[in-house]
Order: C-alpha cells, then sequence, then structure tokens
C-alpha cells in the first residue's frame, strides 16, 4: 500500500462515482490523506476523511486496506466503497466484522432554498426562555472538540485557527449545557458538508433543524454549496424540512461490534 497524496490527481477520475464533499476536499488538496494498492496499475485507491474511508476499485489485494482500518481507524470506522458486496466479502475475508447499512444522499432544491423559512427556523429558539444559539468562537470550538456525546464536530481540523478560518459552526444552548450544534465536517473550494448531532436528552426539541438552519444561511452568505449526506431517515426528514430533496441511497459497512 502506498501514499498517493503527491500524485491525487492522477487518481481523481477513479472516484468520479464518488458524490461525497469529503473526495472533493482530498482533491482540492484540503483534507484528507489517499493511498492505492500499488505504485501503478493499482485494483484500488482509498481516500480518508476523518473515520470515512472512500474505496474505488476493486478489492484485489485487500488485506493491506483491513490492516489500516482496524488499526489506524478503529471502531468508528465507516467505509464507502465503490462496490459494496465485493468490499465487503474481500475485507470480512481479511479479518474484519462488518455489517453493511443504508445511508442517504440528498440533493439541493431546484428553485434555491427557502430563506424566510430558515431564518425562522434558526431563530426558534431565541428568546425562549434560557435557549439560545451561538455561533462558535474560540470557547465554543473547545466544548465541540471535547463533546463527550459526539466526537466529530470539529474533527477533521488541525485546530481551533484551522476550524475558525475554515470552517464554522452553530450551537445551540439549554443555559451553559451544549445541547445539538451544526458544524463544519469538512470543506472543499466549493463548499461544505455538514455535521449536525444532539444530546441524547435534547432531542425531539427542534434543535438540530433550528442548528441546521442557521448553518445552510451561513453557507448561503458565502456562496457556497452546503452538503447533507444523511445517515438515517430522521436526518433525510430534517433535511426536506429545510428543503433538501431526497436523492437515492446507497451501502456503506462499519466493524461490528462484537
Amino acid at each position: 500500500m502506498v501514499s498517493i497524496d503527491s500524485s491525487r490527481g492522477g487518481y481523481a477520475e477513479r472516484f468520479g462515482w464518488c458524490r461525497d464533499s469529503m473526495v472533493k476536499s482530498y482533491f482540492d488538496g484540503l483534507m484528507g490523506t489517499g493511498f492505492a494498492e500499488r505504485e501503478s496499475d493499482a485494483h484500488w485507491a482509498a481516500v480518508r476523511a476523518g473515520d470515512y474511508l472512500f474505496c474505488a476499485g476493486s478489492p484485489v489485494n485487500a488485506e493491506a486496506a483491513a490492516e489500516y482500518i482496524r488499526c489506524e481507524m478503529g471502531s468508528e470506522a465507516v467505509i464507502v466503497p465503490e462496490y459494496a458486496e465485493d468490499w465487503l466479502a474481500a475485507l470480512t475475508d481479511s479479518g474484519l466484522a462488518l455489517t453493511a447499512f443504508t445511508r442517504y444522499h440528498t440533493r439541493l432544491p431546484e428553485g434555491g432554498f427557502d430563506l424566510e423559512a430558515l431564518q425562522r427556523a434558526a431563530d426558534a429558539v431565541n428568546g425562549c426562555g434560557c435557549m439560545r444559539i451561538v455561533r462558535a468562537g474560540e470557547k465554543e470550538y473547545a466544548q465541540l472538540r471535547d463533546c463527550e456525546w459526539e466526537n466529530s464536530f470539529v474533527a477533521n481540523f488541525g485546530g481551533m485557527e484551522d476550524f475558525l478560518e475554515n470552517g464554522f459552526a452553530f450551537c445551540i444552548y439549554v443555559g451553559d449545557e451544549l445541547a445539538s450544534a451544526a458544524s463544519t465536517f469538512g470543506y472543499y473550494s466549493g463548499g461544505y458538508e455538514l455535521q449536525i448531532a444532539t444530546a441524547p436528552k435534547f432531542r425531539r426539541r427542534g434543535f438540530a433543524m433550528s442548528a441546521a438552519a442557521a448553518f445552510l444561511l451561513e453557507c448561503i452568505r458565502r456562496g457556497k454549496t452546503p452538503h447533507w449526506d444523511a445517515a438515517h431517515l430522521g436526518s433525510v426528514r430534517i433535511a426536506q424540512r429545510l428543503g433538501f430533496v431526497p436523492d437515492g441511497e446507497y451501502t456503506a459497512l462499519k466493524l461490528r461490534q462484537i
């Protein structure tokens, strides 16, 4: 297995099947790392962005990829392969305990977002007792970094300066407690990938939608494309309420808890 970071441009076409903005970020030279099966005529190549590994090509000689997932990515790894069934079989044969699951694509609304509706959603928590929405600065960054119930808010950035310069987040507080946040999971030259989560005790109160609406408004203000890749149908429903359109599903793999 060899690094492709110094020659990544030569591998871009191999990832043409992948719609994820984190792959765009990698080929923009901004985030992530990449490697291939071998120096030339490689059967497969892979791009890693945080806990996600995007695998292009056929999983011939996949043992090295399996070892990388096992040793370098750990229990939170999500594998997004071009050929899900083939990769599942090959990585399983290489000793990984994996399970397949469904994720969901969304796309932008053809007529654009309803900006007034987004603003109403973003403003919904302000003025409601002890609840408020805050754009993340240095203090909020530290809370996002150290959050116990979500580890991906700022994980793909090199630190606070990197995040505040190249990303952003909106946090919802109940009193002084972080209840929910919509944050930049990753970015590329044309847009941002949304990461959204709510603390278990504050779910089903509309916080995720308010934080996400504020995030979308900031994307629009910057003239950038927001990306919403949904891990479950609940996320799809929130995305729809804010204007996104469901656009198919795909199969990903994750390590099975045993």
